[in-house]
């Protein structure tokens, strides 16, 4: 009886497209109010023919709730719980159309029987699928919250190495931007918009029920699905972690049959999507030196005089291109084997991975090793235990990242950016050439960075679990859990004596290692069962989770050598080091019931107890409720199937979340190490570094969605709508103190932000001809992102009304170009505004007092987008399958620092971009669009870029072999990555986030960003 109920609630999510939208509004209205609902009694039929029948699954299954209707009449009825019917139709030939939600509809011509037996098939891509949520599944059709689920197939359509990557564009509320496109480079992921300050807005990783840092070291290939829990009915669960949403990833499992050995590989060739533009050596020379001119020099003391070969003539100044010399073309290679099977007893899963990545830039690798296991044995019919396992080991070299614009960085980027390009590589010593041009900075020569320092990062990584299943009656299920993650981390580095750094302090090793040990042990009692029409499914539980983490380090200087690297440090003249150990605890209490009647009324109750050792004692347990409700509409008896909506249910729902992304001991007293004087001797001491703060509290997340889920035409489309408002408070800031208190800063509960948003899914089969079938799929995703209150400092007003993230300055409207404009510029002494001279930026005055202060800034940048979107179209015809992804963001900023740092002439310190070449401010050049060479007044308002871009994100062409003996399935295939992006930005890539990281004040600014290639794949996958 319980799986033929269960079948009575199973349906399908079809595919759908953006343009049905208003054809869904006007069927519904039509089908729901216009028509006459389906006479489910048989009443009103003319009755010439009975006809009685069973309908079943394609196990033999009854199938209960299925529709039985006479074709070309609204004369019908429904299977009842032992998938029977019987129906009077008007003529023994009529035919009868049989269909139910998950399954291929039937017709069957009656031909005077008076009994039949129907089959259906399932549809591949039905509601019935089951979808992982926090601590339990459940099926599609049965969700009441906002939950996307993402598919192993979807995943690997794109050549990426993280999953992470490969969620770009698939999940509609999701926005992913890039941290850095370096050989194991992250990216930054944010659900339904940033809601806090400067505490991380990125999400809760969980890999096989074990919360993770992050998700980078999975082969996505080992991935069976990714869901990714969006509202606080479906993140509730996880309490005070769940408000920045949740990704849950789920690793593929073993199936009962034979055992199956899959193998798959891809090779990637990448290239460089173009360079900086930056001006060569005689460029650079020629401008140099009218810069000079413009700012006073003496026409016979410049500094490109043809004194010496460092110091030519402009037309005779050489040129070399260091951007050119540390890039290279890349080379990505990943393999992957599964061997996967089981029994009624056992079954399993091992997956063995390898990847290597060789980056654009000379120098900078990734590798990773990784092992996956999955293991279920079950010892009887109410005992079984289980495990899961990832170990993965990763290599770093080379970071190609660039820390800072400013100074002598080591990265081989931002150091080809600020080399003079009129210098050689090197001087007349043989030693690596410096920059010799007087107030410029001295930067890293390009080469000695890409090639002589030393910079790893290695990371040993394990997550996993044992547990022990216990069913001692029909329905009741009660799991034990012990689980850990650990990461064991080491940087290392070494700046030898013939690189700048190094050479000052005679060569330098550094040695971190930090080591993140996380435990958990859960304790969960389920229970599901079905009686007549209503199904209960409850689970009840405690946690209790420990993350310890500790971090060692040891530097030294002034080697006799360099060919010790970092290894010796005890060779070293001078040795430092350090260590520090952090702990926190979490114990919650857990709850969750789940009720459906009859198939059409869904009421899901959450709540989560949740005690962080993170919080004062005063504020350390925090309740996390939710409630959601849904109407099956579809399964109403006045709903009739036979229009153009096949299913259709309303959502709502509403809860509490928490964020508790926070330092271990940031309510607390914290001390550390100080220097006292005791007469005339300096003794070792402790002197307090932050005050007890008692007050400091969760930040707590309030989120009300609303969704609406459609199935049109048969299964042909599938749509989802979702709204939501989502509203964060106690928003956590560091405040800065006085200096006089001895302490820099505390943390306090501070504000309040709203995020809102709007979310539309759309699948659908666009056209099927014979074997030719094109399957279309899109989502766009708004969001309007406020603070609405600010408890702080009255000079943080402004805050009020606007996102986070955004940047404040006065605005500029245009240049002056002569002094009758100068004239109209002038404070209430009658002198120029900020003392601003022809050839100037224009500050704009904003409330006419004649002066340029905290009272004219406005919003210059905002790194919030309108909207992003993305489209994938999909053709199969026979063994061959083209795909083709969009992905695109409209409206925010990109904060361009690279071009601000290379356009800024106040003061030249480095090499500085072409475009400047002609297009400066002169007398003559009045039309220009930087202004004059002589002005020393700077303005971020012109790097404050439109980031909006359309890409076409892969295009992926694939041919099945016909099957052989011995071999399920052998596919080739080809693929482009990232060959054109449509954006009117200036830089190399407006998906950029290279300094964020999860810094939610700096999002979006690009500071010489690692280049994302475009790249060319081939490919195979075997299957035996």
């Amino acid at each position: 009886m319980e799986k033929k109920l269960q079948k009575f609630l199973t349906g399908i999510h079809k595919h759908a497209c953006f343009g049905l939208i208003a054809c869904f509004l006007l069927g519904t209205i039509n089908v729901v109010t216009g028509k006459a609902p389906l006479d489910l009694n048989g009443k009103g039929a003319i009755t010439e023919h009975v006809v009685s029948g069973k309908v079943i699954d394609e196990t033999g299954e009854p199938i209960p709730g299925a529709t039985v209707l006479e074709k070309g009449t609204e004369n019908g009825t429904v299977t009842d719980a032992d998938g029977r019917f019987k129906l009077s139709v008007t003529d023994q030939n009529a035919n009868l159309v049989i269909s139910f939600l998950g399954y291929g509809k039937e017709e069957i011509a009656v031909n005077g029987q008076s009994t039949i037996e129907v089959q259906l098939i399932p549809n591949l891509t039905s509601l019935s699928e089951v979808v992982v949520i926090g601590y339990g599944t459940t099926k599609k059709q049965d969700l009441t919250g906002a939950v996307v689920s993402v598919k192993s197939e979807q995943l690997q359509v794109r050549p990426v190495t993280s999953v992470g990557q490969a969620l770009q564009g698939q999940a509609s509320g999701v926005l992913v931007r890039t941290n850095s496109a370096a050989p194991g480079g992250g990216v930054n992921i944010v659900i339904r918009g940033t809601s806090s300050f400067d505490q991380a807005s990125t999400p809760l990783f969980i890999v096989n029920g074990i919360p993770v840092p992050d998700i980078d070291n999975i082969a996505v290939e080992d991935i069976a699905s990714v869901e990714v829990l969006k509202d606080a009915s479906a993140t509730a669960i996880y309490g005070s972690r769940g408000a920045n949403g949740v990704v849950l990833v789920t690793t593929k499992k073993g199936e009962i049959g034979k055992t199956s050995v899959a193998y798959s590989n891809r090779f990637t060739f990448e290239t460089i999507p173009g360079d900086l533009n930056m001006m060569n050596g005689q460029e650079f020379a020629e401008f140099f030196t009218d810069w000079e001119l413009a700012n006073g020099a003496n026409p016979d003391n410049v500094y490109y005089n043809g004194s010496s070969d460092l110091r030519p003539l402009p037309s005779e100044a050489g040129s070399t291109d260091w951007y050119d010399l540390i890039t290279q073309n890349g080379f990505l290679q990943n393999h992957n084997l599964n061997v996967s099977g089981g029994s009624e007893k056992n079954t399993y899963s091992v997956s063995l991975s390898y990847l290597d990545h060789e980056g654009l830039i000379v120098g900078g690798d990734y590798s990773r090793l990784g092992l996956s296991l999955n293991n279920k044995y079950n010892v009887n019919n109410w005992f079984g235990a289980g495990v899961n396992l990832i170990v993965s080991g990763e290599k770093r070299n080379g970071s190609g990242e660039n820390v800072s614009l400013e100074g002598n960085s080591s990265s081989p980027i931002s150091a080809a950016t600020k080399m003079m390009p009129t210098l050689p590589i090197y001087d007349a010593l043989g030693n690596f050439q410096r920059n010799v041009l007087p107030g410029t900075q001295n930067p890293e020569n390009p080469v000695a960075a890409a090639n002589e320092v030393l910079n790893k990062r290695n990371d040993l990584k394990g997550v996993g679990n044992i547990y022990l299943e216990f069913t001692p009656f029909d329905g009741f299920k009660f799991k034990v859990t012990a689980g850990t993650a650990i990461r064991d981390r080491k940087n290392v580095g070494y700046n030898p004596t013939n690189t700048i750094l190094g050479g000052q302090v005679g060569g330098r090793a550094d040695n971190n290692q930090s080591i993140r040990k996380y435990f958990i042990n859960e304790y969960l009692a389920t229970y599901k069962k079905k009686f007549g029409v209503h199904d209960i499914d409850a689970l009840g539980g405690f946690t209790y989770e420990e993350t310890t983490t500790e971090a060692f380090n040891i530097n030294g200087t002034g080697f006799f050598t360099d060919a010790f690297l970092n290894d010796n440090v005890d060779a070293a003249a001078q040795i430092d080091g350090g260590s520090s150990k952090s702990k926190w605890q979490l114990a919650s209490l857990i709850s969750r019931f789940k009720y459906i009647y009859d198939g059409r009324y869904l009421v899901t109750l959450t709540g989560r107890y949740d005690g962080s050792s993170r919080y004062h004692v005063d504020n350390r347990w925090g309740f996390f409720p939710s409630i959601a409700l849904a109407w099956r509409i579809s399964n109403e008896s006045f709903f009739s199937t036979s229009g153009p909506v096949s299913f259709l249910k309303l959502r709502t729902s509403w809860g509490r979340t928490g964020n508790s992304n926070v330092g271990s001991y940031n309510s607390l007293p914290t001390y550390s190490i100080a220097n006292y004087t005791l007469g005339n001797a300096i003794v070792p001491g402790v002197a307090i570094n932050r005050l007890e703060n008692p007050e400091y509290r969760w930040e707590s997340t309030e989120t009300l969605n609303v969704g609406l889920d459609v199935g049109l035409f048969n299964d042909l489309i599938d749509l989802s709508i979702e709204g939501y408002v989502k509203t964060t408070n106690d928003l956590i800031l560091t405040n800065n103190l006085i200096e006089t208190s001895g302490l820099s800063s505390t943390n306090r509960n501070v504000g309040e932000i709203r995020n809102k948003g709007i979310e539309i899914s759309v699948k659908a089969r666009a056209l099927e001809l014979g074997d030719f079938k094109w399957d279309v799929n899109g989502n766009i995703y708004f969001n309007d992102n406020e603070v609405t209150k600010f408890d702080q400092d009255p000079n943080n007003a402004w805050r009020i009304g606007n996102p986070v993230g955004v940047i404040r300055e006065a605005d500029i409207d245009g240049i002056i170009n002569d002094e009758a404009e100068l004239n109209t510029y002038l404070d209430t002494d009658g002198n120029p505004i900020g003392g601003a001279q022809v050839g100037d930026y224009k500050r704009i005055d904003q409330n006419g007092d004649g002066l340029i202060n905290g009272d004219d800034l406005v919003i210059i940048f905002n790194p919030n987008p309108d909207f992003s979107y993305s489209f994938n179209s999909d053709f199969t015809y026979k063994g061959f399958s083209l795909s083709v992804l969009l992905y695109g963001v409209q409206g925010g900023q990109v904060f361009n620092e690279t071009n601000r740092y290379f356009t800024q002439t106040a003061v030249v310190r480095n090499n500085l971009s072409k475009e400047l070449i002609g297009n400066y401010w002169t007398p003559e050049n009045t039309n220009a669009k930087f202004p004059s060479l002589a002005s020393d007044l700077v303005s971020r308002v012109p790097i404050a870029e439109n980031g909006s871009f359309l890409r076409i994100q892969n295009i992926l062409l694939s041919y099945t072999l016909p099957k052989v003996k011995g071999i399920n399935n052998a596919t080739l295939f080809v693929s482009a990555q990232n060959i054109a992006t449509f954006t009117n930005y200036s830089g190399l890539d407006p998906d950029v986030n290279s300094t964020g990281g999860s810094n939610p004040q700096n999002i979006g600014w690009d500071r010489a960003a690692y280049p994302l290639p475009k790249s060319y794949t081939v490919g195979l996958k075997l299957s035996l």
